[in-house]
Formats: C-alpha cells, structure tokens, sequence
C-alpha cells in the first residue's frame, strides 16, 4: 500500500490571522492534497470532507481580504467622483468652445452659399436682360449689335453657374474639422417601423444618425428634421 498521507479529515478552525500565517496556511494545504491517495470508500468519504474544508479556508480568504477590498474601493470611488467633479467643467467649457467655433464656420459658409446665389440670380438677370436687348437690336435691323449681346449673355449664362470659393478656415495646429449632422427634431408620429433596412421604432436615433451620416446628409426620412454642422475636434 501507498505509504503516502491518504487523507486529513478533519483542520481544526483557525483564528483570524495575519497575511503571511495565511500564505503558508494555504501553501501546506495544496502540498497535503497533492499527497492524497483514495483506495477505499473511506478515503473517497474524507476527501470530501477535506474539499469542503477547502470552501471554507477559500471563504476565510475571502474574508481576510474584503476589507482591504472594500477600503480600496471606496478609496478608488472617491479619487474618481473627484476626477469626474475637476473634469466636469473642462468637458462642458469644450463643448462649449467647439459648439461656437462650429456655428462660426456654418454662418461663413450659409454667408459664401447666399453671396453664391445672388451671384448666379444677377447673372441669370444679365443674360435675360442680354437676351432681350439682342432681339430689341435684331428687329431694330442692327445685327452687329444683336449678335454682341447673344455673346454677352453667353457669357452670363456661363456665369451662372460660378462657384464662390469657400471661406479659409484658420489653420490651427492641433484643430481640426469635419462634416457631421445634428438631429434637430423628431416626429414619432411620423418616423417610419423602419427605413432602408434599419428598425427606427421606437425612434434609435442611432440607428437615425447612422443613416444620415452613411448618405452624407442627402437622406430624407420622414419625422426626423436633421442639420449640417462643423464637428471640431482638439488635440494637446
């Protein structure tokens, strides 16, 4: 028969002790089970109960360190509610500062859109006025002249079509920008089960901006009234 221990049934309870007690507690107890032979029932009946016993020196540890645990935490909490109370403010001032900093860039632009189309309904005004004046001078007899204002409202009618360029940004190091879209408002009323494959109710707005943001901007979904804007983004 195996010389080795067969079993130890039976571990006397322990009084709290201190870390160090407990590591080699725990140490001498996998080096006992290793030692463990089961040849009859009673050996089987006793490595259960050395497994039980296993539970709870499992639970004093558990017990031991809960404290510490539980101070840690409460430590940790602490430092992060300060954390998020400091960092509050400075998260609010940027989006702040990029809401601004964004509008700006939106009204030059609805400023360079506008002056694009007085442009192109002045021109479009010329080359109407062109057009009048040719006919005017065509059954004057004088077609020299008709035939200088055709080729001026050629040239507006080219004119018409003229892009303003778009306003220069200041370059900022560390700034930069892209295009986004804002929902602006929503009719639930209205927004459809779903739409292009995508479940909306109840209104995932999402699943909204997922699709405005796919069609850059073109998509037109009942209920959901969207807007262009500048998204900023800062970096140290």
């Amino acid at each position: 028969m195996n010389q080795k221990e067969s079993i130890v049934a039976v571990m006397p309870e322990l009084e709290p002790v201190d870390e160090q007690q407990l590591t080699q507690e725990v140490t001498d107890i996998e080096l006992r089970a290793e030692s463990f032979v089961i040849q009859t029932p009673e050996d089987y009946e006793a490595a259960s109960e050395f497994g039980k016993l296993l539970k709870q020196k499992a639970a004093e540890v558990t017990g031991f360190f809960k404290p510490m645990k539980d101070s840690a935490y409460q430590a940790h909490k602490a430092v992060c509610d300060r954390e998020k109370a400091m960092l509050t403010p400075l998260k609010n001032a940027e989006k702040i500062v990029k809401k601004t900093m964004g509008d700006y860039l939106m009204e030059q632009e609805r400023i360079r859109r506008e002056a694009e189309e007085a442009a192109r309904r002045a021109a479009e005004e010329e080359r109407e006025r062109k057009l009048k004046e040719a006919m005017a001078l065509e059954a004057a007899g004088d077609k020299e002249g008709a035939e200088a204002a055709v080729e001026e409202a050629v040239v507006m009618d080219e004119a018409t079509g003229y892009s303003v360029p778009a306003p220069v940004k200041p370059k900022v190091s560390g700034v930069s920008t892209s295009k986004d879209w804002e929902i602006t408002s929503i009719n639930t009323a209205k927004v459809p089960v779903n739409f292009n494959g995508m479940e909306l109710r109840p209104v995932d707005q999402a699943a909204v901006m997922r699709l405005i943001r796919a069609s850059k901007g073109s998509i037109a979904i009942p209920g959901i009234a969207y807007r262009e804007v500048a998204k900023m983004s800062f970096r140290r």
